[in-house]
Parts: C-alpha cells; structure tokens; sequence
C-alpha cells in the first residue's frame, strides 16, 4: 500500500507565532538546546515568565516538534517532541517548529522526521558556511510526507514507541553498567583526588612499553582504497573495542610512512579530535590496522594494566583530566603531551587484577546489552522503511517483528 505523500506545510504549521494576548506574568516553560537529548526527549523545561522570553527567543507549545536546525545538533539528531511543565513554552532561536494540524498524529510526524533519511537530505539543504550551517525553511516545507489516515498514523506510532522504549530501557541498563566499574574502584581504592591509601600516582607515559611510544597516526590518509590497511579514526572507538564495521581504508603507500603507529595488538587507543577522550582496547583483529592523526596509540604491554587503565581512564576523573587539557586551534585537540602526561592511580599489581577480575562480569553484561541495543537500533530502521512505505503489518494486522 503507498500512502498519498504530502507537503509537511500542508499538514502542519511551521515556527509559528505566539498567540496574542498572553499576560506579561504568564509561566511557561524554557528549554535550551541542551535540554533537548539525541534520543527524542525533552526536559520538563525551566520555569519563566512570559515576558522574560517574549522577544529573541523561539516560542512553542507543550506537545510540538522541535527540529534543531543547526550543525551539529541537527545532525546528531535533536528532533523531539516537547514535554513540558506549561501548555507554553520558549527555546533556542536554532529550533524550527512543528505543530501538526488536526488530524495529524504529531508522534507519527516525529518518527517520520526522525528518519536517517530525513538527516542525509537535510544536511545536503543546509546554508551558511562552517559551524553555522541551518536547515532551512523551506527544505520542511517541502517535505512529503506519506499520510495513511489518523487510525493508521497513531497505529504506526505506537510500534515505534514500544520499540523505543525497548531500546531505551537497554541504554539505561548500558549507562548503570559503566557507572558500576567506577564504583567497584571507588570502592577497592577510594577517591584518586584524595588517595587516602598512598597509592603510587605516575604518569601515563611511564607505563608505555619500554621499545615504544604513545603517538598519533596518519596525518593526510588521502581517499578510501577498497583494498588498502585499514585505518581507525576517532569514532571508530567503542567501549567494546574498535568498531570495524566501517573503517576507512588506505593506501599502503600512505601507510608505510606511518609505521610507527600501526596495531600491533597491545595498545589502549584515545580520541583526540571529536570523540575526545573515548577509549578502545584493542584485539587481534585489529593488528596491521594503523590509526588516524586524531587517535592516539597508547602500547601497553601487560593484558591485564592494560585493562585497568583503559576502565581508569573512561572514569570520570580521568576524563575531566582531559576536558581541562583540551587545545583549541581549528577545534578542540587533546594534544599527546597532556595525553603523556595523564596521571594514574596505580595501586599494586595484585589489587589491579582483582579489580579487572571484579569490572570482568559486568563488561560481558554490557557487552550482551550493548549487542541487543545494536539489534533493536537495527529493527527500528527497517521498521521506519517499511511503516512509512506503507508495508508495516503482515496478513493479520500485526507486525511481523515486534
């Protein structure tokens, strides 16, 4: 079945006005940029008066779209529907709005928008130059929108919702995870800022295997080889080790000038540039990749301290550490001498195997979690191919997969 497509300007209003005659004393609520999440939420909002926000500011009310027009945020997905205090409310000037017209399921439009697809050809629309890139208005305008009718749109919502909830709930239990290897330490060896024990502190690069060195990788990669060494950037990092799902490949030409940095199997990699201060422990399958100019190499020879201080550095200490440390030139750089430089707590060996024996348990738990959320992150976009091309529900009414 294919759903008339329609303008989202013929089903909606867009960053439409205040409505007039609202009292100078009226409350409504506020929500920053920051108030709203890349999974579709909202803050409850901080509370204002209407005339705290009535000029320069993008008015909205409870229950409408808010479409993050400017790079990254529109990019990293900040397209939510607002759930706030007041049937009012006021935000960040970078919001399009989005007030569905009767008729129309706003979550349905949300999930429509929501899309990957809806990000790609927005970001190809986008004016201005550098970080002040917009989507403008008239690529929502534009937009066709497939419209089964209301029974159906709810309908279709409602499953993305369910599935929503789904991975949400495995984020939380991911999110509890992490923060359970940074109370096992607290607990084994108390506050590192303190350090009531007297524990030994040195710096990172004193713990580097001793025919090595912590350094960056390839500066100028040049374009994708099909065929060439693979190269790991920034956002390759996870916290289950380096994703290779889309690695970057390169010339060996290129990469033998870069020796010095290619994988041998024994190291703890951190982000430079962009996903800055993210670490990875690298596998065997990683051997023979090199790194790119925004990763650092970190050679640690021990399998288990090379475990404790990768579980070390994710913590919040650490990367506070690193925050502080930041350079600014073009964009925000970890350099490898504060990287060189990173103190470590290092109590003695014995207590740093148990400690890597204690996290063990719950890096396999967070390892299951973090596999079903990648399932249902997968699920959720072949739903959002089939739902809005009309082709959701199998001969008896019902999805086939949820």
């Amino acid at each position: 079945m294919n759903f008339p497509l329609l303008p989202l300007s013929e089903i909606s209003e867009i960053n439409p006005n205040y409505q007039r005659g609202i009292a100078a004393e009226t409350s409504v609520s506020f929500l920053g940029m920051s108030d709203v999440s890349e999974n579709g939420t909202t803050s409850s909002g901080e509370e204002r008066t209407y005339s705290d926000v009535s000029r320069g500011y993008t008015p909205f009310k409870n229950g409408d779209i808010l479409f993050a027009k400017i790079t990254p945020c529109f990019q990293n997905g900040k397209i939510v529907q607002a759930k706030i205090d007041h049937d009012l409310g006021a935000g960040s000037t970078e919001f399009h709005v989005i007030r569905p017209l009767a008729g129309i399921d706003a979550r349905y439009i949300l999930h429509f928008l929501r899309q990957d697809r809806i990000r790609r050809e927005g970001e190809l629309r986008m004016t201005g130059s550098g970080g002040q890139r917009r989507v403008p208005t008239n690529y929502l305008s534009t937009l066709e929108v497939p419209l089964p009718s209301v029974a159906e749109q709810r309908r279709i919502a409602a499953v993305f919702d369910q599935v929503n909830a789904l991975r949400a709930k495995r984020r939380e239990a991911i999110a509890l995870l992490d923060n359970l290897a940074q109370s096992i330490f607290l607990d084994m060896f108390g506050d590192p800022s303190v350090n009531a024990s007297n524990f030994s502190v040195c710096e990172l690069e004193s713990l580097v295997a001793d025919d090595d060195r912590i350094n960056y990788g390839v500066v100028q990669p040049g374009q994708h080889v099909e065929e060439g060494i693979p190269l790991i950037r920034s956002g390759d990092l996870g916290r289950l080790g380096v994703d290779r799902s889309s690695l970057m490949r390169i010339s060996s030409e290129i990469e033998s000038s870069y020796s010095r940095s290619r994988i041998k199997g024994v190291e703890i990699l951190i982000g430079c540039v962009g996903a800055i201060g993210q670490i990875a422990v690298v596998s065997s399958k990683d051997v023979g990749s090199n790194v790119a100019r925004a990763v650092a190499r970190v050679p640690i020879t021990d399998n288990f301290d090379r475990e404790y201080i990768a579980a070390y550095l994710r913590m919040d200490f650490a990367q506070q550490y690193f925050t502080k440390e930041l350079r600014t030139v073009a964009q925000p750089t970890l350099n490898i001498k504060q990287i060189k430089s990173a103190p470590v707590l290092l109590p003695p060996s014995e207590l740093r195997r148990k400690f890597t024996e204690r996290t063990y348990m719950a890096a396999r738990q967070r390892e299951t979690h973090a596999a079903h959320l990648a399932a249902l992150d997968k699920l959720f976009v072949s739903l959002q191919q089939r739902a809005f091309a009309g082709a959701l529900w199998d001969h008896g009414g019902k999805t086939d997969t949820v």
